[in-house]
């Protein structure tokens, strides 16, 4: 069975601190206001969800008012179920995900039941302001990155970035069937457009980041689209594409994007064609 611990809020600014849930090692973030507490994003279960309402108000000294979930996956979302009566938010698209089999498989994995999980009681398709406890925060939809629903957090008072797993610093960043390559670093480009150098980037795993390791990871990520899209128009197919490539990542990363890559090259007419030889 799988088991489900949250760690110890740690200050990243002032107001602003940062927990580890497992066994997913996501940030937990929670802003601070004088009457009460905002969570970012709720952990794997509805039984770590409620652990981190009961963590973040023992730790704060005050009520949790508000969660933010940043996207669908299973290690940001399932939690919610956990913090019932608190008001919540997430983008519009969230509620959708769970009736697809990629939320039942995920859930099934995890021994939680998908027919528990909650949703968000209030969605936006683009901003909200929130308030944490007489604290402002700004969420933000910059569009499609690492999924369709990915919203980051601003807490302008403090210069503290939340941006979900649009940016990660515990490895590279995680490619999957329901991400979008091309617009993913469109999406960065909106969190890079709020950040000085003084901004602190808290990613979705992994330890903080600074502004120039969120350009440098927006470059990578742009790099594989564009690396291969040069190579279809080549004439290398999917197959052959990693031996053939300049890549910023590693094998397995890079091989998990290249079917994202090449549907979305093919959806927009670009596809390998034969190179015949000239005489």
């Amino acid at each position: 069975m799988t088991r489900f611990s949250v760690g110890t809020f740690s200050p990243v600014a002032d107001g602003v601190f940062v927990a580890v849930a497992e066994p997913a090692a996501v940030n937990i973030g929670l802003v601070v206001g004088p009457s009460g507490a905002l969570v970012i994003d709720t952990g794997s279960s509805p039984a770590q969800g409620a652990e981190i309402r009961a963590s973040a108000e023992a730790f704060a000294g005050v009520p949790v008012v508000g969660v933010l979930v940043t996207h669908w996956h299973y290690d940001h979302f399932f939690g919610l179920a956990g913090l019932a009566g608190v008001p919540s938010w997430g983008h519009e698209g969230l509620a959708s995900w769970l009736g697809r089999p990629e939320a039942a498989e995920a859930a099934a994995e995890l021994g939680v039941d998908v027919a528990e999980l909650g949703t968000p009681v209030h969605t936006f398709s683009l901003a909200r302001v929130l308030d944490a406890g007489g604290r402002r925060v700004e969420a933000l939809h910059f569009g499609p990155g690492h999924t369709d629903t990915d919203v980051m957090a601003y807490v302008p008072g403090a210069n503290v970035i939340f941006t979900g797993d649009l940016l990660e610093s515990a490895g590279p960043p995680s490619f999957g069937p329901d991400s979008h390559l091309k617009d993913w670093p469109s999406a960065v480009d909106g969190i890079l457009g709020l950040v000085d150098e003084d901004t602190v980037l808290v990613p979705g795993h992994g330890p903080v980041m600074d502004r120039m390791a969120g350009f440098q990871q927006r470059a990578e990520i742009s790099a594989v689209y564009g690396q291969a899209e040069y190579l279809v128009r080549q004439g290398v197919r999917q197959e052959q594409a990693y031996e053939r490539g300049e890549w910023p990542f590693d094998e397995a990363t890079v091989r998990a994007a290249l079917p994202l890559a090449y549907a979305e090259l093919a959806a927009a007419g670009l596809v390998p064609r034969t190179q015949l030889p000239l005489v």
